[in-house]
């Protein structure tokens, strides 16, 4: 009996001791609240002694279907008293209520296109547009970033439709998108901003935040997902992470916008390379380790047999690998064309080499030093005097989408863009094929070839072609031969001309060639090619 009566006890001590716990806890959570909120009084008081802000803080961003939380008072020295207002007491908006006629309302955003965006420098702020159909929220959201001295909210839109217009013409960093809005919702519209305005990196705001919108959302190509309501805290920090992820793709996209910015000389360029009938391949991979240079030798050889007087040149000019693929001695380079900081074209037919297989070939510098001799300018010159002695040019590039890759890209008549059945090279390619239409290249100039089709835990061809939204590609199978001929330093088709590696190629040299070959009378009948 006394053994039942002391557990008893026990357990009601430790009953004890867990309520006490728990009254500490919430004693403690509305301690930590109510010091983070004096925290934040006093930021914005220090904050509005230097600037008017356009109407009281707000701490939470909803929608207005949701209940509105009961209005709190702000210190009277946190809210601006415009002239000739009452100066007592005047209550906070509430995040589902319109703001009361005694607060001014926000600035009106701009509406009119603004300029293209300078680089991104360290002294820029985070340009942000708004895309909610709520404007209590929109109103709301800009306050909360209304003190942020690295942010600023550009532009408000009311829909999708109209998210999409405004992130075009005013090339924001972050658009802030709703879910729920008429005439176009917020997934559909992520997803067609990622393909007109891919500038733009998006953050999904939504009172859903259920597994499957997530996904969604993630799947149309936002960056991130915030729940409503959020903090200021959380959407600030939301912005910087998504900011720093998107920082790569604004310095590409800047780039090509410098290279636009000179295009007038080019267009001369390549006005005269099109007054002759020899076409020019470029090879390019947006990701390392595609397998390009494998692909433009064995390509180039492939046309060598089909037409014959065909040249390969190396234009990854610091780090190339064609003569390893080869198996060449870099005797004569593309560098000994330059002498005195001039470039005399003159002597390229004493500069290419001679390959075994028939191929004429430019090799890059020996040294990654001496690539900085070869201006973009002097490639162009290059590419031009390769045409004028040849029947074919095929180029290998390097994957850094340089001031250089993209002279040599501007002076293609037709653009190989090489993939991988790997996540990584595919989103690369997807990339570039987005940006492809602002260096005004029309659909007809590009092709895609997947390279390793059929590895072992690769991406099906079907699926890339689907997320590289393309009705044709070309592929290339996982083929261990064509790895020990590069090992060699030969070519797949002189090794094994029956490896399935070696038959693609030959088919995508004999399509390229039909598509590109402007003299009929250039053409070599398939029937006499051995």
């Amino acid at each position: 009996m006394s053994s039942d009566i002391i557990f008893v006890l026990i357990a009601l001590l430790g009953l004890l001791i867990l309520l006490v716990g728990i009254v500490a806890l919430l004693l403690w959570r509305r301690a930590s609240r109510r010091r983070a909120r004096e925290k934040m009084a006093s930021t914005r008081k220090r904050s509005s002694a230097g600037r008017r802000p356009p109407a009281a803080s707000t701490p939470l961003a909803q929608k207005t279907e949701q209940a509105a939380p009961t209005p709190t008072t702000p210190p009277a020295s946190v809210r601006p008293t415009p002239a000739g207002a009452p100066t007592g007491p005047t209550p906070s908006p509430s995040v589902s209520a319109p703001a009361p006629a005694a607060v001014p309302p926000a600035p009106a955003a701009p509406t009119s296109p603004l300029p293209s965006p300078p680089s991104i420098k360290g002294g820029d702020k985070i340009r942000i547009l708004i895309v909610d159909d709520n404007p209590d929220t929109r109103e709301n959201v800009s306050r909360l970033l209304y003190f942020e001295d690295d942010m600023d909210v550009i532009g408000q839109a009311v829909n999708g439709r109209h998210g999409i217009e405004m992130a075009i013409n005013l090339k924001p960093h972050i658009v802030l998108m709703d879910i729920n809005m008429p005439d176009m919702d917020g997934i559909t519209a992520t997803e067609k901003m990622s393909v007109d305005a891919p500038y733009s990196q998006v953050i999904i705001m939504s009172v859903q935040a259920e597994q499957h919108y997530m996904k969604r959302a993630m799947a149309a190509g936002a960056r991130d997902f915030q729940p409503k309501p959020f903090t200021a805290d959380e959407l600030i920090n939301c912005i910087h992470r998504v900011y720093q992820i998107g920082v790569p793709i604004y310095q590409k996209i800047e780039a090509v916008e410098r290279v636009q910015a000179t295009m007038a000389p080019q267009q001369k360029v390549k006005a005269s390379l099109e007054d002759t009938d020899t076409p020019v391949i470029v090879v390019y991979s947006a990701k390392g380790g595609a397998g390009t240079s494998a692909i433009a030798a064995n390509l180039a050889a492939a046309l060598q047999q089909i037409q014959g007087d065909i040249v390969l040149m190396d234009a990854d000019l610091q780090f190339g690998d064609i003569s390893v693929n080869l198996n060449l001695r870099p005797t004569r380079t593309i560098s000994d064309l330059v002498h005195d900081d001039a470039l005399d074209t003159e002597l390229v037919p004493e500069v290419v080499l001679a390959h075994d297989s028939g191929l004429k070939v430019l090799l890059a510098p020996p040294q990654p030093q001496l690539a900085d001799a070869i201006m973009p300018p002097m490639a162009r010159e290059v590419i031009k005097a390769l045409k004028g002695q040849f029947k074919g040019v095929v180029i290998d590039t390097s994957s850094q989408l340089n001031d250089l890759t993209l002279s040599v890209l501007e002076s293609a008549d037709y653009i190989l863009v090489v993939t991988a059945p790997e996540l990584p090279a595919i989103k690369s390619a997807k990339l570039f094929l987005e940006l492809a239409g602002q260096l005004e290249f029309s659909p007809e100039q590009l092709g895609v070839v997947v390279n390793r089709t059929q590895q072992p835990g690769g991406v099906r061809t079907e699926q890339i072609a689907k997320v590289l939204k393309l009705q044709h590609i070309y592929t290339i199978p996982y083929d261990p031969r064509i790895y020990m001929a590069t090992y060699k330093g030969a070519l797949v088709n002189q090794q094994d001309v029956g490896a399935p590696s070696a038959q693609a190629i030959a088919r995508l040299a004999h399509e390229l060639w039909q598509k590109l070959a402007h003299v009929e009378e250039k053409m070599m009948p398939v029937e006499e090619v051995a």
